[in-house]
């Protein structure tokens, strides 16, 4: 028999991480839009998250 501190039958603990809530991000800025209609935000900015280069956007909804 093996000692109990090191068997690996018992689970050990960890701690436990909680995810980082993220932002809402859309693909297109008519797909922000309606959300945020949607959601009844009447002061809203988009901003765009990747750089101007990007041929892809990435858009974020903010509140003011």
């Amino acid at each position: 028999m093996g000692s109990i501190y090191y068997s690996k039958r018992i689970p050990t603990r960890t701690a436990v991480r909680r995810e980082r809530t993220r932002p809402k991000t859309f693909k297109t800025e008519e797909a922000a839009k309606t959300w945020a209609e949607k959601k009844g935000l009447k002061d809203y900015k988009l901003v765009n998250l990747k750089s101007p280069e990007s041929k892809t956007k990435k858009i974020e909804v903010i509140s003011e």
